[in-house]
């Protein structure tokens, strides 16, 4: 087919979803890479493919059920760029978008009227589309039941009182088994004997100054160990809720997350501490800890992962990491606990000098 693009430019940029495709917080990566190149290259971006995912987020974003016809269209008529991990360390690692932009030069793409860049998988980690979490954040508040959900929220949540966002995952993943199963599987549901030891230790602390707010799949029957301990805000009876609850743990002064990639997007979008299962974790001989087993991939030029972990290697001992590692027994490090206090002092719009007017002298 001959198409005269001359005077035109016809740059597409797009993340492509593979098979049925994945949750939410897995869609969001390579799509935040493909916002960045799309700014990069002054192309258009178009959302993934949702139409072929099975958890329908084409309703949630405003899109055709038929959306892959067109990508696929597209596909085929347009030349396709692909931008790989092997592309992103190649040229540089890192900032994406430092990357793309070498990738762009390379490819001379600034000077190509018509192409279509795909990217797709979860390499790079949240770490190389920093620059795009506004934009996730966007994205998400303006789907189609979040801003409601989050106001209906709203008036659950006593402002005056630390909010705890626990997020528990047991709908589809494993039921809880030996310890050591947590270095092998991710998809293991975190032991309810953590979480309850976790709010036993936050009421040691706090006494009653603090609020949980549950996030999760799970039954009536299987949360009740939490339920019936502490009055727990839900989302459950809202409105389908998988961008609003990933907004509501973010916006928490302390976050509980499982091991999984909905939880480590709220994390990414908040700037508040978050605790960890450590038995999740991997220990390192630099004394430091990840959250997967990167040892065989740490040294690879550009791995953010890396240069991490050189730079915690010198790092200042009284430097306190915003994500923790918490034990079996559920004992909240004090710095990490003080740290959720003052970011939830923070907010409060009485001492505000803008929102409330007045604000203390010091």
């Amino acid at each position: 087919m001959n198409l005269r693009w001359q005077g035109l430019h016809v740059r597409y940029c797009l993340s492509r979803v593979k098979n049925r495709g994945y949750g939410l917080g897995n869609e969001m990566l390579p799509w935040a890479r493909a916002f960045l190149a799309s700014q990069v290259m002054n192309a258009k971006l178009l959302p993934p493919a949702f139409g072929m995912n099975r958890r329908a987020y084409w309703w949630h974003f405003h899109t055709a059920p038929d959306d892959w016809i067109y990508h696929r269209a597209l596909e085929y008529l347009l030349p396709v760029v692909e931008f790989t991990e092997s592309d992103y360390l190649a040229h540089g690692g890192g900032d994406v978008v430092t990357a793309l932009q070498r990738f762009a030069a390379a490819h001379r793409l600034h000077q190509r009227r018509a192409y279509l860049l795909v990217t797709q998988g979860l390499w790079g980690g949240y770490h190389h589309v920093q620059a795009a979490r506004d934009f996730i954040r966007c994205t998400l508040y303006q789907s189609r039941y979040a801003a409601h959900n989050l106001l209906q929220l709203r008036a659950r949540i006593d402002p005056h009182k630390l909010l705890v966002g626990m997020h528990v995952r047991l709908g589809d993943f494993s039921a809880p088994g030996a310890m050591r199963d947590y270095h092998r599987a991710s998809n293991i549901s975190l032991p309810i004997e953590w979480l309850i030891a976790l709010g036993e230790s936050l009421d040691r602390a706090l006494g009653d100054g603090w609020q949980l707010l549950l996030i999760t799949d799970g039954s009536e029957q299987q949360l009740k160990p939490l339920t019936e301990r502490w009055r727990c805000i839900t989302t459950n009876d809202l409105a389908p809720g998988d961008c609003s609850d990933i907004l509501a743990l973010a916006s928490a002064d302390l976050l509980v997350c499982s091991v999984s990639s909905f939880s480590t997007l709220a994390a990414f979008l908040s700037d508040s501490p978050y605790l960890w299962f450590m038995p999740n974790l991997y220990l390192h001989p630099q004394g430091v800890y990840s959250q997967g087993d990167y040892d065989g991939q740490r040294d690879k030029p550009g791995n953010p992962t890396g240069t991490a972990l050189q730079r915690l290697a010198t790092a200042p001992a009284q430097l306190l990491p915003r994500g923790v590692g918490v034990d079996l027994d559920g004992q909240i490090p004090a710095a990490v606990l003080q740290a959720a206090v003052l970011r939830h002092q923070s907010r409060q719009w009485e001492s505000d000098l803008v929102r409330g007017g007045v604000a203390p002298a010091i």
